[in-house]
């Protein structure tokens, strides 16, 4: 009684432990395999699986392997019928869906560029219109009065010169921003297509 009870235990044990090393393989590249109820070639086929679809591993015996399917079906299948990596169809879907993605935000990112381009181009338009006018306006009047102060000239040369500074820094700052923005998507999109550059 108590030798069938230290087998029982053990065999328990031996279930949780396979149970907590879920493997995960995929059906290799063929169109479609019978699971089979039991590792006879002749057994019933209890569900049939396509390449590509991935099954937990639940137990192996030989040639054979004991498979379940994402939607809790089981049966034996040939073991070289599976791979641990994912088929190169499924693969390769995988990095199209990936490349398509980087290829959206390539678009918008050439998109939000436009839109900055055009933004800097209207900006620089108005400040070139406002420096014509200004060149336009006549010379002041003479003073009426001796006793009137002349104008200095330092003080409109200095409104110019902020004005000037300011425009420079703000050109400055949208080119360095634009920069690292272009920077910090290109190494998004290298990230996500596993290394490569994608050129636009």
């Amino acid at each position: 009684m108590t030798g069938s009870l230290r087998v029982i235990t053990v065999l328990v044990l031996l279930g949780l432990f396979s149970a907590a090393r879920a493997e995960t393989v995929y059906v290799a590249e063929r169109l479609r395999i019978g699971l089979r109820a039991e590792t006879a070639e002749t057994s019933a086929v209890v569900k049939t699986v396509e390449t590509g679809m991935p099954l937990e591993v639940v137990e192996r015996l030989d040639k054979f392997t004991r498979v379940r399917d994402p939607q809790g079906a089981e049966g034996w299948i040939e073991t070289r019928y599976l791979t641990p990596d994912p088929p190169a169809r499924r693969q390769l879907a995988k990095l199209q869906e990936e490349l398509a993605k980087g290829r959206a935000q390539t678009t918008e990112a050439q998109t939000q560029l436009k839109k900055a381009q055009s933004t800097l181009a209207e900006q620089a338009g108005k400040i070139k219109e406002l420096e014509m006018n200004a060149a336009a306006k006549p010379a002041p009047a003479a003073p009426v009065a001796a006793k009137t102060p002349p104008v200095k000239p330092m003080a409109a040369g200095a409104g110019f010169s902020f004005s000037y500074l300011w425009l420079g820094i703000s050109f400055a700052m949208l080119g360095i921003g634009f920069a690292a923005g272009v920077r910090w998507l290109r190494e998004s999109i290298r990230k996500r297509s596993g290394g490569m550059y994608l050129r636009v």
